[in-house]
């Protein structure tokens, strides 16, 4: 499987503080991968550095074989890469489909063309609330899925989700994650951050624990379900009994 994202030795220092230190990893095209960890681990700031949010303080990042480490963050939607938040904000007095239009305007400035990708983005992420309503007037679970859907809108490969399911009930987690799978049958990887560690395990084809900002175990859901680092710095002994 080809590599989409490669991280090289990447370290992130705010003062005296290192918030992730000599990370190195990949993130196969077409997978979904997993970035999970306690608060404070280093998860975001790994995530905003791919997204170029931070530049490293050392190290290199790499997007489809082309050094991004010192990119700027507006050059990296054309480049292909676009990314969610963790807290929902549409532009809340426009309808969905404006939300979503607003950034399929970034490859074309023809109405007509900028209307069909987002009607496409929607039916794939599923939306079931009528498109000419006002985003803020949604329900939470399709504010989540207009968030995906306008980051689809820039025709990434590579998307970064924030704890998209965040505040979801189970009913809608699952709903989102048969969004993530039909997004990634679409043909875009996914970078996930999320706490939901039984929903994770389910989702991802591969999973990374940052712990006190280093890599403390990468692998497949079953190498990290059953790897004792991961248990006792993280997953706990309850989730090891409960897997068992």
């Amino acid at each position: 499987m080809s590599v989409i994202v490669k991280m090289e030795h990447v370290t992130k220092q705010f003062g005296g503080l290192t918030a992730v230190n000599d990370f190195s990893g990949e993130i196969e095209k077409n997978a979904i991968v997993g970035l999970i960890g306690p608060n404070g681990a280093g998860k975001t700031t790994l995530f905003n550095m791919i997204a170029n949010y931070y530049h490293p303080t050392s190290g290199k990042i790499y997007f489809k074989d082309q050094d991004i480490t010192e990119a700027r963050t507006e050059d990296m939607a054309r480049m292909g890469l676009a990314r969610t938040f963790q807290v929902t904000k549409p532009f809340g007095d426009m309808t969905v489909l404006q939300n979503i239009m607003v950034g399929a305007f970034l490859h074309t400035t023809n109405a007509r063309q900028v209307e069909q990708k987002a009607r496409e983005v929607a039916g794939l992420v599923g939306m079931t609330c009528d498109l000419d309503m006002i985003a803020n007037n949604t329900t939470t679970v399709d504010k989540k899925k207009l968030e995906i859907a306008r980051a689809l809108a820039v025709g990434p490969e590579l998307i970064l989700l924030d704890e998209v399911m965040a505040g979801c009930n189970p009913q809608e987690k699952l709903e989102l994650v048969d969004t993530c799978r039909k997004v990634r049958d679409a043909g875009v990887t996914i970078l996930i951050i999320e706490h939901d560690i039984k929903t994770i395990m389910s989702l991802c084809d591969k999973i990374y624990i940052l712990h006190r900002g280093e890599k403390l175990v990468e692998g497949t859901p079953e190498q990290v379900a059953n790897d004792k680092r991961a248990i006792s710095a993280y997953l706990g002994e309850d989730f090891d009994n409960a897997e068992n």
